[in-house]
């Protein structure tokens, strides 16, 4: 099966225009691939729009339990999911949103991209001076996808071993502190 079949959304952002310099101090987050890092979202560095850009870039709405993944330089195929706190958000152009139907679970869909993260970086290595996935590489990815009932018992299990992670992390911060 392709990936683009089980999917209702595959696409990267856009850069305001003006860059950079277009960021605000607050707003509508703009996720860039530095905030998108193997299986754990960074704020450090989060940029903001303000409402008329993010009006601009409603096509690449991030949606709860979306799966980012980095297509470009040399962060490519690192993916995560975006915590419900940054949301509302958009995604610029070094970023591709994926968004599982109901025939795959998205963090199922995270797993497999991380397992299969060679594959990626192969793919984006071939031909190009610059490592890059395109939407139509990421559409033509064979996934071998088991039951809708298999795979939200991995995405449970991994869902638990995260939230495993979260909370030591967070203690280390407070023994650290």
């Amino acid at each position: 099966m392709k990936l683009g079949d089980i999917c209702s959304k595959i696409g990267s952002g856009a850069t305001p225009r003006g860059g950079k310099d277009s960021y605000k101090d607050s707003g509508t987050a703009i996720i860039r691939s530095q905030n998108v890092l193997d299986w754990s979202f960074s704020s450090s560095g989060l940029a903001f729009i303000d409402d008329d850009q993010s009006k601009a870039l409603s096509n690449v709405e991030v949606k709860q339990g979306d799966v980012l993944l980095n297509i470009t330089g040399d962060s490519v195929a690192r993916a995560c999911m975006v915590p419900s706190e940054f949301l509302p958000a958009r995604v610029n152009q070094h970023v591709a949103i994926i968004r599982a139907n109901e025939e795959a679970n998205n963090l199922f869909l995270l797993a497999w991209l991380q397992a299969n993260k060679g594959t990626l970086l192969k793919l984006a290595s071939s031909g190009a001076t610059r490592n890059a996935l395109t939407k139509r590489m990421l559409e033509n990815l064979d996934v071998n996808l088991p039951s809708i009932d298999v795979q939200n018992k991995v995405a449970a299990f991994i869902d638990s071993i995260q939230a495993k992670i979260t909370l030591n992390a967070r203690l280390n911060g407070y023994l650290a502190a």
